[in-house]
């Protein structure tokens, strides 16, 4: 039991998926874990280091996604106008019915 499973620490490198969903593949994470300790895969040391990258990992993929969106990779729009953005500042057209 020296080593960590390998499909756990194949999901850990996923950096697109934890980039994508940091909260999901920590969630995947963390019951892989829990699993490989049910198995006896993993001692309780190592289930708590492996819960800690997991934890740690989260924390990257979220600040990595802030990064994005500080870099512009990913664009904020701005509602539309015809939507009733303007109609909050006190002037604007009614939006469109839906239907």
């Amino acid at each position: 039991m020296s080593q960590l499973p390998r499909a756990w620490l194949d999901e850990l490198n996923d950096e697109c998926a934890l980039v994508t969903d940091p909260d999901g593949r920590a969630a995947v994470l963390s019951e892989m874990a829990k699993a490989a300790h049910l198995r006896r895969e993993v001692d309780s040391d190592q289930l708590c280091e492996m819960l800690e990258f997991a934890e740690s990992a989260r924390l990257y993929g979220l600040n990595e996604h802030e990064d994005m969106y500080a870099t512009g990779l990913f664009r904020h729009h701005e509602p539309l106008p015809e939507w009733g953005n303007q109609m909050i500042k006190g002037v604007g057209k009614v939006p469109p019915a839906e239907g």
